[in-house]
């Protein structure tokens, strides 16, 4: 004979909810300093709860049925405290790990970056950018291929020095950067790669380098397109330095 099991539903409920993503909790939801305010937010009220704990206090209930039979039951009116103050503290853990994310992401991004090449985007140097356009690649709807754009190709002159692979490490860190700070870098609203999302792909083009800058999220791509084209807009002077 066949034995069903049933889970009581307030479980079923707690277990959906340890199972969910806790929101704002995944590293690129804010930046690091963000993911550590937050930190010390949860561990705040995580304290307020525990003092408000008292693991001796009870509470004696008679629940008398529709008979005569009258059962007794003692719970802890506190223990509400408990569980609260533990979830602030997962909470808290959350966001540090999230934090320590990101800066370790940006610190091996950059490491050998000199300074101010971290502090300046290679977008800045629009003298050396010969081209910009869309990137587009092909998708297949049905039997018809169609081109979609997904970000930008910005093509920079060869200069002395300049490499494919020293391009890629300054693009990388400079993503990682954008990421730990958030996306919000004032006097850098000129760089592709301060959008959230992006990624960056770097080729030599015999004569120069190609820098393809992508992202996935619709709003994004439009942004990225837009900083990339105002790069070789009218002359107005170089983009602020961060």
């Amino acid at each position: 004979m066949s034995k069903f099991w049933t889970i009581p539903l307030p479980l079923v409920s707690a277990l959906f909810v340890a199972c969910a993503a806790d929101p704002g909790t995944r590293a690129h939801d804010m930046s690091a300093a963000q993911h550590e305010t937050a930190a010390k937010n949860e561990e705040q009220a995580s304290g307020q709860h525990a003092a408000q704990h008292d693991s001796n206090a009870t509470k004696t209930t008679v629940h008398c049925a529709k008979g005569d039979v009258c059962w007794t039951s003692r719970s802890n009116p506190t223990e509400q405290h408990r569980v609260d103050a533990a979830r602030h503290r997962e909470l808290a853990a959350k966001h540090r790990a999230a934090g320590a994310t990101l800066t370790q992401a940006e610190a091996q991004a950059c490491a050998g970056i000199a300074e101010e090449d971290r502090d300046i985007s290679p977008f800045y140097h629009r003298e050396d950018i010969a081209s910009v356009k869309p990137l587009e690649k092909e998708v297949q709807i049905g039997k018809q291929i169609n081109k979609k754009v997904t970000g930008a190709v910005v093509v920079f002159r060869a200069v002395p020095g300049l490499t494919a692979e020293w391009l890629q490490r300054e693009v990388n860190c400079h993503i990682a950067r954008a990421a730990s700070l958030g996306h919000v870098m004032p006097g850098m609203e000129y760089c592709p790669l301060v959008v959230k999302g992006v990624k960056a792909t770097v080729a030599s083009t015999g004569d120069g380098f190609a820098v393809e800058v992508q992202a996935d999220d619709p709003e994004s791509v439009k942004e990225v397109l837009k900083r990339a084209q105002a790069l070789t807009g009218p002359a107005g002077g170089s983009p602020s330095a961060q």
